[in-house]
């Protein structure tokens, strides 16, 4: 090399794996050293069993010895005495002992003699086969052992390697539905920013041509202007005589609809007397009266911790006091527009405040 520091790009090489075998290859190797783990601890418990069991057996087999060596010693002393008989008597003597019954064995002895020799069969053929596996035949019991933990292992090996698959199959499940859950949300708040913007375009769009209707149209109804009018009303006989001469022509407060007074008109009522009646509704609820401050309207607003009061100017169209206000071709569109988008305080008209009496509405259409 160079000694340059130097990077391996795995993939490149016709001989490497891809990412999927090798974290196969790294599954099955896991899965197999748990199994010889488990295989040689169960093996351990199978040896550790049966040398208990041979400790226990081999006093049996030490005491069957001793009884078998007491019962065989019987047999030739009994068959010894036959043996003497038949050598040293006489022809005579023999033939008197032929004919004499034979003597009877009682149940008991019969019982007890084959019950010795059956359970004598029985331990003689265990000792056989546990003693001549394991001490004479070492090696063929280690082989079998090896096989029987070969097998164990191979089994235990595919167990533990299906449950790992099983177990990264339900991971990657959960991230991929995560993963979608997350697409959806990113979707969905890309659904309203985008609606959000379609909004403030629309305002910026309406503002724009509000402003040019307005450029177009700066001739102002002069019917009842005079001397008076650029400034603050003289009075409130001022403001019924500007709202008879102009307002009233132009259906400011008229429900195009049903072609009666909107109900969120209250004519011309003091600050006082719209506070008293805002006190007892809801926050969120407004109502709209004439303003003895400039020639327009007043909005009187119940908010969460007092009442707040916007001015409307009505000279041209209709917007509140202050530059860079949107304009309304009339009234009920002002109104329309802010119970959908927050006035300057953060608050949306929601709530009509009703009206209690319509005295003042009478006098604002008596002749």
């Amino acid at each position: 090399m160079d000694g340059e520091p130097w990077v391996w790009v795995m993939g490149e090489h016709e001989n490497d794996k891809s990412i999927q075998e090798i974290l196969r290859d790294e599954a099955i190797e896991k899965a197999r050293k748990l199994a010889e783990k488990e295989a040689e601890e169960l093996r351990k418990q199978v040896e550790a069993k049966i040398t208990m069991e041979l400790i226990e057996l081999t006093p049996k087999i030490q005491d069957l010895d001793e009884m078998t060596s007491k019962l065989n010693i019987e047999e030739v002393q009994d068959g010894g005495d036959d043996d003497g008989t038949g050598i040293y008597c006489s022809v005579d003597e023999l033939r008197e002992k032929m004919s004499k019954p034979i003597k009877n064995m009682n149940n008991y002895t019969i019982c007890h003699y084959q019950s010795k020799n059956k359970l004598n069969n029985i331990i003689i053929d265990r000792r056989t086969n546990v003693l001549q596996e394991l001490s004479i035949n070492k090696n063929k019991v280690a082989q079998r052992i090896a096989l029987w933990e070969k097998r164990l292992t191979e089994e235990r090996t595919c167990e533990i390697f299906n449950n790992i698959q099983k177990k990264q199959m339900e991971v990657a499940k959960e991230a991929e539905e995560a993963e979608k859950r997350q697409e959806q949300l990113w979707i969905e708040q890309e659904k309203k920013a985008k609606q959000a913007e379609k909004q403030i375009r629309e305002i910026a769009r309406r503002a724009r041509e509000e402003h040019r209707l307005s450029s177009n149209n700066m001739e102002i109804d002069t019917s009842y202007c005079n001397a008076t009018m650029p400034g603050v009303p003289p009075g409130r006989q001022a403001v019924i005589d500007w709202f008879k001469a102009k307002e009233i022509t132009r259906n400011a407060t008229v429900d195009s609809v049903k072609r009666m007074q909107q109900p969120w008109f209250h004519g011309l009522i003091t600050r006082k007397e719209a506070e008293s009646l805002l006190m007892d509704q809801p926050d969120g609820s407004f109502l709209v009266r004439l303003s003895e401050k400039i020639w327009g309207y007043a909005i009187s607003y119940r908010a969460k911790e007092k009442c707040k009061h916007y001015l409307v100017n009505a000279a041209r169209n209709y917007s509140f006091l202050g530059s860079n206000q949107i304009e309304h071709k009339c009234l009920s569109d002002l109104i329309s527009h802010h119970r959908q988008f927050p006035l300057s305080g953060g608050e949306k008209l929601q709530n009509v405040c009703p009206r209690k009496e319509e005295r003042t509405i009478d006098e604002l259409f008596d002749n």
